[in-house]
């Protein structure tokens, strides 16, 4: 069985026990491998069905700022091929983030969510697009919408540098110890968290894998991947002055697609590593340890984040489901427990929690 075959296989038992659970350790694995499997499964993981309308509305607020930032969107991936295609895309994410903020007048609107919402429109369509636009402003970039940036994105790189710290010291690379010594203020990150590097990457493949990740992933996972990005990437970065060093650090990893500094993105070491990080590193001990505020509402916190996605809610309804499908199942085989005794009883149990 390849792995096509193995992901529909996992797609038609989604909704069975550990259905989820076990796409995403695929989708952190592998990924969904096209656009014909992510239209499936991020619908599936987003929970998005079709009871949110999609009306388009007049224009919002924000429309003019908006309007200055999807005119210049969309020309940097490779797979839109043109003019005409740009012009008729520009129209829908147009129409799509007018919609939003209309519908969400309390959020603002920061540069670059433009780019979050095209590429699940260029994924998922225009109406599923919309949906998992609003779902990803409600959950995923909630903090950005509905709080002050420099409150939510401060953070988010001290951790990273932090993060970056303790691997380079764990790993003896001195190299990266000293960059990250020196930069306490790496700030080419941010792109990097507000649009889930959509706005610095210019293959929509290469997007729709790091966003497979992270759809499978907890809140916090965008932070390791950035951190994973620069422990891959910084040998490649040669500084002759020490001066230079955080001009030459944020120019190198603001651009991403700058073939001559970084001919290969290394994307899956970039991904694999991140996985490493996140189980080594864990995310809430460090902000305690180093005393990294996030608002107490932050959906970087697990806690705050967990409960809105349908495939956690699968997983909590999992283990409730266990002992109530033991119970019922005792019932029905209450004549046998009666004749044969407590030793049948407790392996009927172990047969029957296998066996589901």
């Amino acid at each position: 069985m390849d792995n096509s075959q193995y992901l529909q296989s996992l797609l038609d038992n989604i909704d069975n026990d550990q259905g989820y659970h076990k796409i995403r350790e695929y989708g952190r694995t592998y990924g969904f491998h096209n656009i014909y499997y992510r239209r499936l499964i991020w619908t599936k993981l987003l929970g998005i069905d079709q009871q949110l309308p999609y009306q388009e509305k007049e224009k919002c607020l924000q429309h003019d700022q908006l309007l200055k930032d999807v005119n210049r969107s969309l020309n940097t991936i490779t797979q839109v091929k043109n003019f005409k295609e740009i012009d008729q895309l520009r129209k829908c994410l147009m129409d799509v983030l007018d919609t939003i903020f209309s519908h969400y007048p309390n959020y603002s609107y920061y540069q670059g969510y433009h780019d979050v919402v095209s590429v699940l429109i260029l994924v998922l369509g225009v109406e599923q697009g919309y949906r998992a636009s609003v779902y990803a402003a409600q959950h995923f970039f909630k903090d950005y919408l509905d709080q002050e940036l420099s409150t939510t994105i401060t953070p988010q790189y001290q951790f990273i540098r932090i993060l970056l710290l303790r691997f380079s010291k764990d790993t003896n690379n001195q190299k990266l110890n000293g960059i990250m010594t020196i930069i306490e203020h790496p700030t080419c990150v941010i792109p990097w968290i507000l649009t889930w590097f959509s706005h610095s990457l210019e293959n929509i493949n290469d997007i729709s894998r790091v966003w497979d990740f992270l759809f499978c992933s907890s809140q916090n996972t965008i932070l390791y991947i950035c951190a994973a990005f620069i422990a891959i990437h910084h040998e490649t970065l040669e500084v002759t002055d020490e001066d230079d060093l955080v001009g030459e650090f944020q120019d190198f990893f603001q651009n991403l697609n700058n073939k001559e500094r970084i001919q290969d993105i290394r994307l899956e070491s970039v991904l694999q590593l991140a996985y490493m990080l996140e189980d080594k590193y864990k995310f809430e001990p460090i902000c305690q340890q180093e005393n990294i505020q996030f608002s107490q509402n932050s959906i970087v916190y697990q806690h705050n984040f967990k409960s809105q996605l349908s495939y956690y809610n699968s997983s909590d309804k999992l283990y409730k489901s266990i002992p109530k499908k033991v119970i019922n199942y005792i019932h029905d085989k209450s004549d046998i427990i009666l004749n044969i005794g407590g030793a049948a009883l407790t392996y009927l149990i172990q047969y029957y929690i296998v066996k589901i």
